[in-house]
């Protein structure tokens, strides 16, 4: 001690140089030896120790609780998963499925639930067969006059050889069929009846080909059309039809008042009568105009 007393100019002297020295060393090192390890506090903490809660930009700063009927599965994705902020709309109380929920959701107040979409078919779905007429089922019909002529339709077809199918089913069933032109398509008919019950009656029998009654005679020919044939029974058509395909001429269409059947080409235009004659009789066909 009698030493450093009398010489502490040197100590004091060797001291500054030595720790001159080793600070020069450890900035050169990049060691710092005063710096110590703070405790850094643990994710989504906060002061208290409670876990941080998730709130949405759009409350006051409340935890957000799960609605009543969420599923859990489709908010939380997993144990441990942090739940991202969003604004939940309350969904109203499940009425059997999925569907009626979500759709129930956004539907406007004081909406009814059968008005939901969810309780209506799908677009381009088949309808059940139970959803077809049965046969005698009872036909509506709009109110009229009770007598005078009334016919059942049953059919209008572009295709002549449909109307004549279906013409022979009714008249083997025993309706009096009636196959009338209506522009470019045959009409197949029931009747006529004298009485708007009658024809309802004739109409329940046939509900399956989804009737309609009206009331009159055969609608006036409004254009000219050209016959190519007559005949008694209804199957005698079928070749001269084919025939008439195969020479591409039409459309053909059937005017059949029992006994006869007569088969026409038409409707035409007074400018296409003179040159259909002449393809037709190129054909081998005789042709007469009917108006």
């Amino acid at each position: 001690m009698r030493w450093l007393r009398d010489n502490w100019i040197d100590a004091l002297i060797f001291t500054v140089f030595a720790v001159t020295v080793v600070g020069i060393v450890l900035f050169l090192t990049g060691v710092n030896p005063f710096q110590g390890r703070i405790a850094s506090p643990p994710r989504n903490t906060n002061v208290t120790g409670r876990p941080a809660t998730t709130t949405s930009p759009l409350t006051t700063g409340q935890p957000q609780s799960k609605p009543a009927g969420a599923s859990g599965s489709h908010a939380e994705g997993g144990a441990g998963a942090q739940t991202p902020s969003v604004t939940v709309v309350p969904l109203l109380p499940a009425t059997g499925n999925a569907a009626d929920a979500s759709a129930g959701a956004n539907k406007p107040a004081g909406s009814t639930q059968g008005s939901s979409p969810a309780h209506k078919p799908a677009a381009g779905a088949r309808k059940p067969a139970s959803a077809a007429k049965p046969a005698g089922a009872s036909i509506s019909v709009p109110a009229g006059p009770e007598k005078g002529v009334f016919r059942v339709s049953v059919g209008a077809f572009a295709n002549p050889g449909n109307a004549l199918a279906l013409a022979e089913k009714l008249e083997a069933r025993g309706f009096p069929v009636r196959l009338e032109p209506v522009g470019k398509v045959t009409r197949v008919a029931v009747g006529p009846f004298p009485s708007r019950t009658s024809a309802k009656n004739a109409a329940d029998k046939l509900a399956n080909y989804q009737p309609q009654i009206y009331r009159g005679d055969t609608p006036a020919l409004e254009q000219a059309y050209l016959q190519v044939g007559a005949y008694k029974q209804l199957s005698s058509a079928r070749p001269i039809v084919e025939k008439l395909k195969a020479a591409g001429i039409g459309p053909v269409v059937f005017y059949y008042q029992k006994p006869w059947l007569k088969v026409w080409i038409g409707p035409l235009e007074p400018s296409q009568i003179a040159t259909l004659k002449a393809r037709l009789k190129d054909a081998g066909f005789e042709a007469v105009e009917v108006r």
